[in-house]
């Protein structure tokens, strides 16, 4: 509809992740530094949270853009409160493999002759579980069962996490102890600062040809970041009926009082949630903490993993340092071995 009217040569807000309007966040940029160093790591699990609408299926999908040349064999799992009887079908399905009418102990053997296959081919084997809140802890139990296959000191196995905050808590309030040590790398995504949520708007908008038709005031760009709380996708529903909006009144300034009038049209459709725009949270089956034991908790994990964080920012500076300084010395075919080799003894030391 107002793609016609303001000459756009497409539609700049929609609410499904696109690759192709990825826009370079800070947080998507070092989140993803996380998961790249996770992955070459090849074991354990790589966790990353966020709210709804930060952006955690967009970052996974640009991290299989990133791995395409790579001889990787991927399945994905969208989890929808799979309980731990779920997870085996749930994988071998993604996998290609039978599993209707097969036992527990009969997945877990196919499952882990299938990874040995991929592996003899050099193939890394790689499950990602998106909305991983919803899982029981029975669930999280047997991914940290599957992610301990190995052959030969190898895992079989690599298991990526993404999910809302939740998980995070589910992790602690459930003890879920050895899985928590098999998290080699962790990220939570964050809402976006004012200055960012403004970029991100015109970043999209330049995408489609935007010549400043609508123009857009200050004063506009600050109240849509505050209205959407600078979540990504609550953005693009606000400026997304904010070019309707101004499509079906023919305007060509776009202001406050017309994100007044949006907005309170958008909390008359959804008055259940009129202030941020943010649909319910599903409650998980176990009984929540108290409130104060639970706070303690989400701390005790934020520092934990806040200390993890620095901790793998500075191996992934040291190898950077210590490539250059290999290169250096020898620029030789072998220093490709001579940087594995480093690369391996230095990760080893971290290995839980």
């Amino acid at each position: 509809m107002y793609e016609a009217f303001y000459r756009l040569h497409g539609k700049p807000f929609r609410l499904t992740p696109d690759p192709a309007m990825l826009f370079p966040r800070r947080d998507h940029k070092r989140a993803m530094s996380y998961l790249l160093y996770g992955f070459e790591q090849g074991e354990g699990f790589v966790m990353i949270t966020g709210a709804v609408g930060t952006g955690k299926t967009l970052l996974i999908q640009k991290l299989f853009e990133e791995l395409a040349q790579r001889n990787i064999a991927i399945a994905c799992i969208a989890s929808a409160n799979l309980d731990g009887e779920d997870v085996l079908p749930a994988v071998a399905s993604e996998f290609e493999l039978p599993y209707e009418g097969r036992s527990k102990e009969a997945l877990l053997q196919d499952l882990k002759r299938h990874l040995v296959d991929l592996g003899s081919r050099h193939t890394h084997a790689l499950l990602v579980v998106d909305e991983a809140q919803t899982l029981t802890p029975s669930a999280l139990e047997m991914l940290r069962i599957l992610s301990n296959l190995e052959l030969n000191g190898r895992a079989l196995l690599q298991v990526f996490l993404v999910g809302q905050t939740e998980l995070r808590r589910t992790i602690v309030a459930n003890r879920l102890e050895q899985l928590r040590q098999r998290i080699i790398a962790s990220y939570r995504l964050e809402p976006m600062e004012a200055d960012e949520s403004r970029d991100y708007i015109l970043h999209r908008l330049h995408r489609v040809g935007w010549n400043n038709d609508p123009q857009l005031t200050p004063g506009l760009l600050a109240g849509v970041h505050r209205a959407g709380r600078g979540i990504p996708r609550r953005i693009n529903l606000i400026m997304d009926r904010l070019l309707l909006y101004g499509y079906l009144e023919e305007l060509h300034s776009l202001d406050e009082t017309a994100l007044g009038t949006v907005l309170n049209e958008i909390r008359d459709e959804m008055p259940e949630a009129p202030p941020t725009l943010e649909p319910p949270v599903l409650r998980h089956r176990a009984e929540p903490a108290p409130a104060a034991e639970q706070a303690g908790r989400d701390s005790e994990l934020a520092a934990l993993d806040a200390k993890r964080n620095d901790i793998l920012l500075q191996l992934m500076r040291e190898e950077v340092r210590l490539r250059e300084m290999l290169r250096s010395e020898s620029p030789s075919a072998g220093d490709d071995v001579a940087v594995a080799d480093a690369g391996q003894t230095h990760r080893g030391r971290g290995k839980p």
